[in-house]
């Protein structure tokens, strides 16, 4: 009897073949898969950077637009020392507030013509609007003043005389 060769590595080969076959399985399930798409994720995030970008941008635009359109108005500024100025607030902090634009009320004689003959002359008091700025020392710029010697802050009215007054000294 003729003794058959018994090959060994058929086994292996045939292992080897099966191994390629799962291979090629894989790679063809992997080639057939359509690709998952990222875009969605980067489409949401760009559009949510876009976004934020936009309404930065609108924020900063209006707070300029706010600054540049702002109209100062004159306001009374009453001090603990009884004085009060007339004028512009166009800045505060937590110490100071600066005011451009100042006038201050001070008190004048001036003599009045007597009605009768022979009458002496009367020295009356009258208060008069002065521009800061007119003084000896000609102080220049906004003046400072601290917070803690405040006692209010009021606007001034349309109609008021010290307003008046202040139109008719700027002209």
């Amino acid at each position: 009897m003729p003794t058959r060769k018994t090959s060994t590595t058929a086994r292996p080969r045939r292992a080897a073949a099966k191994k390629d076959e799962e291979a090629l399985m894989e790679f063809e399930n992997f080639v057939s898969q359509k690709p998952q798409s990222n875009r969605g994720k980067s489409w949401l995030a760009l559009t949510f950077i876009v976004i934020i970008i936009l309404l930065g941008a609108a924020w900063m635009f209006m707070s300029k637009v706010e600054t540049m359109e702002k109209d100062y108005k004159f306001k009374a500024i009453y001090l603990d020392n009884g004085q009060a100025y007339y004028a512009k607030v166009v800045k505060e902090d937590a110490l100071n507030v600066y005011l451009d634009e100042v006038y201050y009320i001070q008190i004048e004689q001036q003599l009045v013509a007597a009605e009768e003959e022979g009458a002496e002359p009367q020295a009356v008091e009258v208060p008069v609007l002065i521009q800061r700025g007119q003084e000896l020392h000609r102080p220049e710029g906004l003046m400072q003043v601290n917070r803690s010697k405040l006692v209010a802050i009021e606007e001034i009215g349309a109609e008021s005389q010290i307003l008046v007054e202040i139109n008719r000294i700027s002209q």
